[in-house]
C-alpha cells in the first residue's frame, strides 16, 4: 500500500503567505477548503511534509494533516483548513508586533528580535486553549506544555524553519476562543533539499565532520538568544524550553524514546516510489536516530535538575 495521490481539478483563490506556489479549492465531496502547496524543483519537500505529518501524529502531536497531491503535472501536498468557519489564523508575527515596537513582521528570517524567550513567555502568560478537538490529560495540561512537543519534534526532524509565521493561534470566532494552532509546515525537514550524492556521501563517509552526526548538529532554528546575537541551533531551542518546563520536556521525550522503529520506517514505505529515492529514505532515518538520541540524552540532566 502506498499513500493515494490526491488529483486537483480547479482552485478558488491564491494564497499570499510563504514562499512556495499554493492555492485554495474546495473539496466539494469532503465539503472542505484545502491548501494545496507545490513543492520546489529538485527538493523532496512534497514527501517531507507527507512524512513529517505522519511522524508527528505517530507522537500524538497535533499537526496538520498533509496529502500528495497533483494538479496541472505539478506535484505538491494538500492539507484541509483547520480553523473553523468564520475563524482565522493569528501568525506568531502578528502577536510580537502588538508587543514589540517596530517589530519586522514581514521578514521571516534573521530576525534578531525573534527571541526564543519572548515566545516562550507568549505560550506561558496568554490564556489560549489547547489546539482544538486535542484534550488536555495528565502530562499537558496548556499550551505552554504542548509546544515544548512541537520544539522538540522540530530537532528531531531537523525542521530550521520554525519561523515567526509557522505557529499561530487559531481565532474560534463563533466559540469566541483562542486555540494553539497545530504545528504545519515542515518540508524544510529531514534533509530534503540536499542531493543525493551529498546523501551518500554523508551516509558512507570516516570523516566525522562530514557524517549526519555531524549534519544534524548545524541544525538552526529562526530563534535568537536573549542577546539577539545568534541564532540558536535545534536542540538549543528544546533544552531552554526544557529548562523552563522539564515535567513536559520529559513527557515528551519519554514518548520519543518509546516509538517503533517499525512504525516509523513503514511511513517511509508508503510514499510512492518516484516520489523519494533509496537515498532520501536512508538519510532522512539517519537523521531520525541520530536525533533521537541526542534528545533522548538530554532526558538525565532534566532528572537531575
Amino acid at each position: 500500500m502506498t499513500y493515494p495521490i490526491i488529483k486537483i481539478k480547479n482552485y478558488d483563490e491564491i494564497e499570499q503567505i510563504g514562499t512556495k506556489e499554493k492555492f485554495w479549492f474546495y473539496d466539494e465531496q469532503n465539503r472542505v477548503r484545502k491548501l494545496f502547496k507545490i513543492g520546489r524543483s529538485g527538493t523532496g519537500e512534497n514527501w517531507a511534509e507527507k512524512v513529517t505529518s505522519e511522524l508527528a501524529h505517530l507522537l500524538n502531536i497535533p499537526c496538520a494533516t498533509y496529502d500528495l497531491a497533483k494538479w496541472n503535472h505539478k506535484e505538491g501536498v494538500v492539507s484541509p483548513i483547520f480553523v473553523p468557519q468564520q475563524g482565522r489564523l493569528v501568525h506568531g508575527n502578528e502577536i510580537l508586533a502588538k508587543i514589540i515596537e517596530n517589530y519586522p513582521s514581514y521578514q521571516l528570517y534573521k530576525v534578531r528580535e525573534y527571541k526564543l524567550s519572548t515566545v516562550l513567555a507568549i505560550m506561558t502568560k496568554l490564556k489560549i486553549k489547547l489546539p482544538i478537538g486535542y484534550n488536555k490529560n495528565t502530562n499537558i495540561q496548556n499550551i505552554s506544555d504542548l509546544f515544548i512537543g512541537y520544539l522538540m519534534f522540530d530537532c528531531w526532524i531537523s525542521n530550521p524553519d520554525r519561523h515567526h509565521e509557522n505557529w499561530g493561534f487559531v481565532d474560534d470566532v463563533i466559540n469566541n476562543s483562542f486555540h494553539l494552532a497545530p504545528t504545519y509546515d515542515h518540508a524544510s525537514g529531514l534533509g530534503c533539499r540536499i542531493s543525493d550524492k551529498e546523501r551518500n556521501e554523508r551516509l558512507k563517509t570516516k570523516d566525522k565532520g562530514y557524517s549526519v552526526a555531524a549534519f544534524v548538529k548545524r541544525a538552526k532554528s529562526a530563534f535568537f538568544d536573549d542577546k539577539k546575537l545568534k541564532q540558536l541551533k535545534t536542540i538549543d531551542v528544546f533544552l531552554v524550553a526544557a529548562k523552563h518546563n522539564p515535567k513536559a520536556a520529559l513527557f515528551w521525550l519519554n514518548e520519543l524514546d518509546n516509538l517503533s522503529q517499525d512504525k516509523i520506517e513503514s511511513i517511509f514505505g508508503e510514499v510512492p516510489e518516484h516520489l523519494i529515492s533509496n537515498a532520501e529514505i536512508n538519510f532522512a532515518l539517519a537523521i531520525l536516530h541520530e536525533n533521537k538520541i541526542r534528545l533522548v540524552n538530554t532526558k538525565k540532566g532534566l532528572v537531575n535538575d
